[in-house]
């Protein structure tokens, strides 16, 4: 059985009259990926924020390891947030070693340079932030906030401003992390970067949780209505049925069904018609339309 690191208690938190946080609990699991999803507005950044006591005065329980949250020691959390905060006339070097001592943590000249390579910066650790481009600024803030390995570490929007490159590359350093029993929290509103690399997943709307669990979880919620079929045959006359709301060929055929169980039925047709199938498949929706859906409905 896993255990938890992180448990949110019936947490909310309002502005005035806006609720940003509403009534949610979770948990959250030691030495997991846990990736949080959401429009700008669901309530990302203020739930990050009331996690690093940011944020006090809100109603609810945030308990780090069975204890409240005010009582960590920095040196066991991290965050990097949307904002980014670098000092454009300070060194690479600089940064780095104020963000280390703000945390309590001496690092040397000797491992500034193994995280500088480890990230693949552009630049040397003498080079003023402001010389270096938008994507290795990102790649600096991020080892500011993991080179002294905390236990947990939470990244708003971390893949903001990074190329598809990068983006693989900060996947794996993800990935990395975890393998080394850390925990990482982040939100992201691209739904690729969430498929790759998350554990388990949470999708805030308006302040409220309406997606929790593995990606195969909340898949598996959703009715199996997309059928994708590999063949050179013609099957367009699928569109005569009532049941078939859409199909399209581009490299395979893409076949839109109104209810689940005719999948069954159009794969006997298409077997008793051309026989052996080279692939026939009935999937859910893919996260990202998932996520389209619940931000509609």
């Amino acid at each position: 059985m896993s255990e938890s690191i992180l448990k949110v208690e019936n947490l909310t938190k309002k502005f005035k009259d806006n609720i940003a946080v509403n009534d949610l609990s979770f948990e959250i699991n030691k030495g997991e990926v846990f990736g949080i999803i959401g429009q700008n507005g669901a309530g990302k950044s203020t739930l990050f924020r009331c996690m690093l006591n940011y944020f006090t005065d809100y109603s609810g329980k945030i308990l780090y390891m069975n204890n409240d949250m005010s009582k960590i020691k920095l040196k066991d959390i991290a965050f990097l947030p949307e904002e980014r905060s670098l000092q454009e006339k300070s060194t690479v070097k600089e940064q780095i070693k104020f963000f280390s001592k703000l945390n309590k943590f001496k690092v040397t000249d000797e491992k500034i340079d193994q995280m500088i390579e480890y990230f693949e910066v552009k630049g040397k650790k003498e080079d003023k932030i402001k010389s270096l481009s938008k994507g290795n600024m990102q790649k600096v803030q991020l080892i500011c906030a993991m080179i002294y390995e905390p236990e947990l570490l939470i990244l708003d929007e971390p893949f903001s401003g990074l190329d598809p490159s990068n983006i693989k590359l900060l996947q794996r350093i993800i990935i990395d992390y975890k393998q080394k029993g850390k925990t990482i929290i982040f939100s992201s509103h691209n739904m690729e970067n969430i498929e790759n690399v998350s554990d388990r997943l949470m999708m805030l709307k308006d302040g409220k949780k309406v997606l929790y669990g593995t990606i195969k979880q909340i898949r598996d919620e959703f009715e199996r209505l997309d059928i994708t079929v590999e063949t050179d045959e013609d099957l367009s006359f699928l569109q005569e049925y009532d049941y078939v709301e859409k199909i399209e060929k581009k490299d395979y055929w893409h076949i839109r069904i109104n209810d689940e169980k005719k999948g069954e039925q159009i794969y006997r047709i298409l077997n008793e018609k051309y026989g052996f199938l080279s692939l026939f498949s009935q999937q859910p929706p893919t996260l990202n339309e998932i996520f389209n859906m619940k931000v509609k409905s």
